[in-house]
Formats: structure tokens, sequence, C-alpha cells
């Protein structure tokens, strides 16, 4: 897998691309930590945290995720490419 160091614009671009399921690492509430891209909206992205996840054992449409700010993402994997803020 190949990583590339970008800047914020750029790593925003790359966000704009994602779709549901899609890996990214985010800082929310002074914890760092990977998630799957539920929605990608106008003001945020809606993400499930990966451990939330692993420990679900229900249909996987009625998981309720957590809005994040753009601000808040420090990485997304897209394509074979990790895309990380400078």
């Amino acid at each position: 897998m190949t990583v590339q160091r970008v800047s914020e614009e750029e790593l925003m671009a790359q966000v704009q691309r994602c779709m549901f399921g899609e890996r990214m690492v985010v800082e929310h509430e002074g914890k760092c930590f990977s998630a799957r891209v539920q929605h990608v909206g106008m003001t945020g992205v809606k993400v499930i945290p990966e451990t939330r996840l692993a420990e679900h054992e229900g249909e996987p449409g009625d998981m309720n995720g957590v809005t994040i700010a753009y601000h808040e993402i420090r990485e997304v994997e897209l394509d074979g490419i990790t895309y990380q803020r400078q």
C-alpha cells in the first residue's frame, strides 16, 4: 500500500470521493481511532469506529455512527493509497 502525505485541502478532496465502508483514521474527543465511513455530509462525516463494528452482532444497517468534523480526519484509504494529513 502506498502512503502519501498531503495538504489538508488535498485530504478533503479525497474525503469527498469516499463511499460507504471506506477506512479512515480520525481524532475525536481526544481519542484517535480507525473507522469506516457511513455517510459523507456537508459539515462532516458520519463514521462507525472499527472497534464497534467488531463487537456488533446485529444487522449491518442498525448501527448509528458518530458524526465528526472534517478537521478531525487524519488519514483516509482510497484505491490502495493512504492519504495522510501533513
